[in-house]
């Protein structure tokens, strides 16, 4: 057999089985950007739901660049699901074509994973309203009136420093 044959036919199967190879690593990328992605999904639940909390408190509205990240992680996760899609439903030599998508997703999912980091906090502290009045409904009965004449007199006492209303009912 000719030496040159012999050759040829090493260097085509040396080729194959770095494309093989590189298959597979295309598969074990996509698992750990898949990882990863899990990761900063589970970062942007964790927020919301800190989010939910601190905006309950007056005086609390969350950063614009916390709403800008959390878009963008909704944005990468649907990219992710989809590239995963296409690697387990694509055959041998569309692996390939999709390696580079991989590793652009993986960086922009580990660039998203270090923006994340608010180290000064998801909400801004912003002056509270002033407040507002609310109308209560009419007052009818003798104890009504028997108890807004004792806040009455509580208000008027210089002795008294504050005062507690403990049940308050208001009627819509």
């Amino acid at each position: 057999m000719d030496v040159n044959k012999i050759l040829g036919i090493t260097q085509h199967a040396i080729i194959f089985v770095q494309k093989v190879s590189y298959v597979y690593a295309v598969k074990a990328k996509m698992d750990a950007l898949e990882r990863n992605m899990e990761t900063v999904s589970a970062k942007k639940a964790d927020m919301s739901d800190q989010l939910e909390q601190e905006e309950r408190r007056p005086g609390k509205k969350r950063k614009r660049e916390v709403d800008l990240w959390m878009q963008r992680a909704v944005s990468l996760e649907d990219q992710v699901h989809e590239l995963g899609g296409k690697v387990k439903g694509r055959r041998f030599f569309s692996h390939l074509m999709l390696a580079h998508q991989a590793r652009g997703l993986a960086t922009e999912v580990d660039k998203l994973h270090e923006k994340g980091r608010f180290d000064n906090g998801l909400a801004l502290d912003v002056e509270p309203a002033r407040g507002y009045e609310l109308q209560p409904g009419e007052l009818v009965g003798h104890a009504s009136q028997t108890k807004r004449d004792e806040i009455w007199d509580c208000l008027m006492n210089e002795e008294v420093l504050c005062v507690v209303l403990t049940c308050f009912h208001l009627i819509i």
